[in-house]
């Protein structure tokens, strides 16, 4: 998930500023957008992949094998993301799936369901259906939750998932499964995108996301494009064909690939600590 030039790593560890960014900007993507489905907020998600990536490159000449630094890094990013982020603004709600599944059952206003043709209106129901997919994961707990999105989003083999959360493949398959089932009969029983019966449709939920200022009509909290045109009964005809198991996986990686500027943070806080023998050395905590 996370790939390094093995050759830029090596000049990373001998202080090569230019080898140093590459590391940075190769890891930041895949640590922010893991850290944006782990706690359901860009701002938090912004703080913990800053964390994250100043924990990798300062640890860089402690690390042993530099072909393995990309499974390193993801657990150091696991790791932080686990046992050591303070608890997103999403998080703090304590959200549990009957709760969260009463408050979209509130929250839903008459709407004709065909296609939307406004621009803004298209972008507030898809800020709707990213908001709601990564709330939604926050219901389950951290462990149960870092397994689903390893196994079921990013699709790492139980071999790969179980060594960066450093525990045996087994515990982590039990983890999976249990991750997977919780999600699986929620969305199945509340997401209107990949069950008929289910009554929750996006589109019906913007009158009252905008009332409580959970979306601004023309504005997107998680970079989406205003010109991204989501066709949302096409994407509903497509995953609805597919078997109910890969409904849930299908409707979750529809959400975009996030985007941040951690790195350029990351990379002046590196240029003003440039002269610190700790950042010289890889010793910082």
């Amino acid at each position: 998930m996370i790939r390094f030039d093995p050759i830029e790593v090596e000049a990373a560890r001998q202080g090569d500023r230019a080898a140093l960014e590459a590391v940075i900007r190769a890891a930041e993507r895949p640590v922010y957008n893991l850290a944006m489905r782990m706690l359901a907020h860009p701002a938090d998600a912004e703080d913990a992949t800053q964390e994250i990536l100043i924990k990798i490159i300062t640890n860089l000449g402690a690390l042993r094998e530099i072909n393995a630094a990309g499974g390193w890094a993801m657990r150091i990013a696991c790791r932080h993301l686990v046992n050591s982020r303070k608890r997103s603004r999403v998080e703090a709600m304590r959200m549990n799936f009957q709760g969260f599944a009463e408050d979209l059952d509130n929250g839903m206003s008459d709407y004709a369901e065909s296609e939307p043709k406004d621009v803004e209106t298209i972008l507030a129901i898809e800020e709707i259906k990213v908001g709601c997919t990564l709330a939604m994961l926050t219901c389950l707990n951290r462990t149960l939750r870092i397994a689903y999105l390893l196994g079921d989003v990013f699709e790492l083999t139980d071999t790969e998932a179980a060594s960066v959360l450093e525990i045996t493949p087994a515990t982590y398959r039990q983890r999976l499964r249990r991750g997977r089932g919780a999600v699986k009969n929620f969305v199945l029983s509340t997401c209107g995108n990949v069950s008929e019966k289910a009554a929750c449709r996006c589109e019906k939920r913007v009158a009252s996301a905008e009332a409580l200022g959970r979306i601004v009509r023309g504005q997107s909290l998680y970079g989406l494009a205003k010109d991204s045109q989501g066709k949302l009964l096409e994407l509903r005809a497509k995953v609805r064909q597919l078997e109910e198991g890969r409904r849930v996986v299908a409707l979750l990686r529809t959400n975009p690939e996030f985007t941040s500027n951690v790195s350029d943070l990351v990379l002046s806080t590196i240029d003003s600590e440039r002269g610190s023998p700790e950042v010289q050395r890889g010793t910082l905590d």
